[in-house]
């Protein structure tokens, strides 16, 4: 068995929790925007509406990282591929609502505040992203692989704190 895999082994407990986690919490946030779908069509919510589509594909992302991290015996390469691969869908959808966001003049309210809501977003995306090419390049020893995870388990960290950390302002702040 290679370094990889023994590593991998280890972590399965750790995305297994991941996943468990981001698939509650994003059916949590489903459930609590739907309640107050209204709020969010309002034509003023425009931005409330991007930072909660925002919330949401950072729960997603994050769950479907734990959820491709639980394939068994795949090698470094196929983890590096898919964590790019999702990667380069959440910034791609990002992105977009960042440019909407900027560019909507006409409903200034809290727009400032929402671009830099994605920041941390865009962190945590950014360290998977290191963390799909470092394994894609993947040394075989087990330092670089428990390195190579140390990045997907930061990236993943931060982008959840991203997500309950807007949710938190969705909810309270603005649903009540």
């Amino acid at each position: 068995m290679d370094a990889f895999t023994q590593q991998m082994g280890a972590w399965q407990p750790f995305f297994i929790t991941l996943a468990g986690i981001c698939a509650t919490l994003a059916g949590l946030l489903f459930v609590a925007l739907s309640l107050h779908a209204t709020s969010l069509h309002d034509a003023e919510s425009s931005n409330l509406k991007r930072l909660a589509q925002q919330t949401f594909g950072d729960f997603l992302q994050v769950l479907f990282v734990g959820l491709f991290y639980l394939v068994p015996l795949a090698n470094a390469r196929f983890f590096g591929i898919t964590t790019l691969f999702i990667v380069v869908i959440g910034v791609k959808e990002m992105a977009q609502r960042f440019l909407d966001a900027w560019r909507d003049r006409a409903h200034s309210q809290h727009r400032a505040y929402i671009i830099r809501r994605f920041g941390l977003s865009l962190l945590g995306r950014v360290m998977l992203a290191l963390a799909g090419i470092l394994l894609i390049l993947q040394n075989d020893t087990r330092a670089y692989a428990w390195q190579d995870l140390m990045f997907v388990f930061s990236g993943s960290v931060v982008l959840l704190i991203a997500a309950i950390r807007n949710a938190w302002y969705l909810l309270i702040n603005e649903m009540s």
